[in-house]
């Protein structure tokens, strides 16, 4: 039986990762694996000098979290490690640990924080961004603080990373795993130099919502997402605005001011709030479609998984990494990336063309059947297990 010891960091706010970490131990339990976990938190960053200053040194090597997972190795005897988050507690310190042992290791890349000091690719004034994609040491990162809008703590993470980059320990991570073939195109083409069969894609996975059709849904469109600058909320309510379409925002954020306003002078814009994930998921079954009009690139958006989940079609912007997970005139429809007047336009053209409608439904819920659910998830990661532990038998056969 397969024995695998799941790592991850805590952040000190909970966030989606943690959410993946947790499906993907139960999924592996659920299906025979046998399974420990390795958890860390962020908790020693209490804010104070000297907190901060002992924090910032472990994060680049910190013996102790390197000291549990040679505890954990000897006492579990996992047959791979496979990382979710290693900053900061966890550290780096780890993956030199379990290549002691002779362990595999797999390690997800949620976000781009090893080539991005704030791990989105964007920045204030700049999205998306790519200046310190290729760089050895994040300059611009350091220039712009893109950390906490600290010059000093982003200089402390870049000297992390470059350190990192240095030593090479990225190069000793046996896989990689990304959540979209755009991600492991930036990450293979980035400053870490990885070798292409490094970074395999496994995308997340989300329930099945039951399809719903067209004619099952009441007429309105949807936005569900943090209100910030860079989801395009501002875009949506343009949009709204100029054309008058019934749209439902859910969430909540720092522009909440500019939605309320919007929704107070223009009846057809309502604002539901921050709502819970079953009244989120019901939104999605009764919309026409969901609008994710982003400017930044994105990740695998949860939501647009859960729409497909619900046979929901999808509006989305035209930039690169949305154009691989909507597909245009099939799972929905893109638009100009910023532009609100070419969002009117696809909305229009969405609510005049109903037998196109089923269509664009069905596929996006046959996309959700195909690519992300939990089944398509459990075979992709074993796939990637078994091969790194025949390889890891296979050079312990041969010997140094």
């Amino acid at each position: 039986m397969m024995r695998v010891l799941l790592i991850h960091n805590y952040y000190q706010q909970s966030g989606g990762e943690d959410t993946v970490f947790e499906q993907e131990v139960d999924l592996l339990r659920a299906n025979g694996v046998t399974v420990e976990t390795l958890t860390f938190t962020n908790d020693s960053f209490d804010g104070t000098l000297l907190g901060n200053a002992a924090s910032a040194v472990r994060a680049l090597y910190n013996t102790q979290s390197a000291r549990r997972l040679h505890e954990a190795i000897a006492r579990f005897r996992p047959d791979v490690v496979h990382s979710h988050n290693l900053f900061y507690t966890a550290s780096a310190s780890i993956i030199r640990a379990a290549k002691q042992r002779h362990v595999p290791v797999v390690m997800t890349l949620h976000n781009y924080r090893l080539v991005c000091i704030n791990g989105l690719l964007m920045r204030e004034g700049r999205i998306p961004c790519e200046k310190c994609l290729t760089q050895t040491l994040a300059l611009a990162g350091i220039r712009h603080a893109c950390f906490r809008n600290s010059p000093g703590q982003s200089a402390h993470l870049a000297a992390i990373t470059l350190l990192h980059k240095l030593t090479g320990i990225w190069k000793q991570v046996d896989r990689f795993v990304v959540v979209t073939d755009f991600a492991r195109q930036k990450i293979l083409g980035s400053s870490l130099h990885l070798k292409t069969g490094q970074v395999t894609v496994k995308a997340n996975f989300v329930a099945d919502a039951g399809f719903t059709g067209p004619e099952e849904r009441e007429d309105f469109f949807l936005f569900v997402g943090r209100l910030t600058f860079e989801k395009g909320i501002g875009v949506a309510l343009q949009a709204a605005e100029m054309d008058g379409f019934p749209l439902v925002v859910i969430g909540d954020g720092p522009l909440v001011a500019d939605v309320q306003r919007a929704a107070d002078r223009t009846p057809s814009i309502q604002y539901w709030g921050a709502r819970p994930r079953r009244a989120v998921l019901d939104a999605l079954k009764r919309c026409r479609a969901l609008i994710v009009p982003s400017l930044w690139y994105e990740g695998l958006p949860t939501v647009i998984l859960e729409a497909f989940a619900a046979g929901t079609p999808v509006i989305c912007s035209d930039q690169q990494n949305l154009n691989q997970i909507v597909t245009h005139n099939q799972t929905g429809l893109s638009f100009r990336t910023g532009d609100s007047l070419e969002l009117c336009q696809a909305v229009h053209r969405f609510s005049q063309d109903q037998i196109r409608q089923y269509r664009w439904s069905q596929q996006a819920y046959q996309t959700y059947q195909t690519q992300y659910t939990s089944e398509v998830s459990l075979r992709t990661i074993m796939a990637i297990y078994e091969d790194l532990i025949e390889k890891q038998k296979a050079t312990a056969v041969v010997g140094p």
